[in-house]
């Protein structure tokens, strides 16, 4: 019986840890790093700016259309909780933190639908944190 109310206690203990996850670590660093930086072709223009805001289970980007082969610059800041900024198909994955700004630069070579997901597992909404974008 003690040995069933540890186990209990110790993955209640483990999801409480998790849920909290997302809303109490900072990152330490504010420049992103080597890998923020897509491969895609550089491109000749200086590109535009999107402003990206990280918070609790959502994204909310200035602008989700794109087009190929211009230079994109995401300024992710960080509201609330640890998160990760990742866009799926390329090697772009910068962890940002509750009051950090952090600069990622993209140049799509592809036209088609990415997927901005969170790579940090930030809580209960987790799963749910994802914004779609369209490069035309």
């Amino acid at each position: 019986m003690k040995v069933k109310k540890m186990g209990l206690l110790g993955s209640m203990l483990a999801l409480v840890l998790i849920a909290a996850a997302c809303g109490n670590t900072k990152s330490s660093t504010s420049s992103p790093s080597p890998s923020a930086q897509s491969t895609s072709a550089v491109s000749t223009n200086s590109g535009e700016e999107v402003s990206v805001t990280a918070s609790n289970w959502k994204w909310e980007l200035s602008k989700t259309t794109f087009k190929k082969g211009e230079q994109v610059t995401f300024v992710i800041k960080g509201k609330e909780g640890m998160h990760g900024f990742s866009i799926d198909g390329t090697k772009i994955n910068e962890n940002i933190g509750a009051g950090d700004t952090k600069k990622v630069t993209w140049v799509p070579d592809k036209a088609g639908e990415y997927t901005i997901k969170c790579s940090v597992m930030c809580g209960t909404g987790h799963a749910s944190m994802i914004q779609k974008i369209t490069v035309n």
